[in-house]
């Protein structure tokens, strides 16, 4: 982080007594690039710009997405939506993360949202939200991923952006006061 010790331990200070939102919107703002929202509205987006959700930071995936990642094994488990228990959000199958259609996202927890972090940042929203609601990998393989993610798609500064998650991370990763997922534990799929 750039600027004096005072500034960092005012950061700490407010992450150990505000709640994520208060940080976000105080100490850390954060902004969606206009090329991102230029990129939502053209034929055939992976993605949408929803600003009447959460006006300036919701997106939406408008397909189903799939990351085959042999370095972490998130085991095998469902993400269902509460509220239609039907409807499936997300799925693990060992190394395989299946993001289903209509799946909401913030972008960057931190700074300005550039179209180079929509991956990555997406992954790492779905996988804190598993996380949040009882899923059983570890927040450490969340992170991972998405250094891993960042790295793929050219982010500088990635390894310093792994580091802030792994001693900041924790806050953002809070339970709910309301369920926002059910997750479902499922039998391994065995091949033959």
């Amino acid at each position: 982080m750039k600027g004096s010790p005072s500034v960092a331990c005012l950061i700490l200070l407010a992450l150990m007594t505000a709640s994520c939102r208060q940080v976000a919107e105080v100490v850390a703002p954060k902004s969606i690039n206009p090329a991102v929202v230029q990129q939502a509205a053209l034929p055939g987006s992976w993605y949408s710009y929803m600003p009447e959700r959460a006006p300036g930071f919701c997106l939406c995936t408008n397909t189903a997405l799939v990351w085959h990642d042999p370095e972490m094994d998130i085991g095998y488990w469902s993400g269902l939506h509460p509220r239609a228990p039907h409807r499936v959000l997300m799925e693990a199958k060992g190394s395989t993360f299946i993001l289903h259609k209509r799946y909401i996202w913030d972008g960057c927890s931190v700074g300005e949202t550039l179209p180079r972090d929509l991956m990555p940042s997406l992954r790492h929203d779905a996988l804190y939200h598993a996380l949040k609601e009882g899923a059983t990998f570890s927040r450490r393989q969340a992170d991972l991923a998405f250094l891993r993610d960042q790295r793929r798609t050219g982010v500088g500064g990635a390894w310093f952006n792994y580091l802030c998650l792994r001693v900041f991370g924790g806050v953002f990763n809070l339970p709910d006061e309301e369920k926002t997922l059910l997750v479902q534990p499922q039998e391994k799929e065995e091949t033959p």
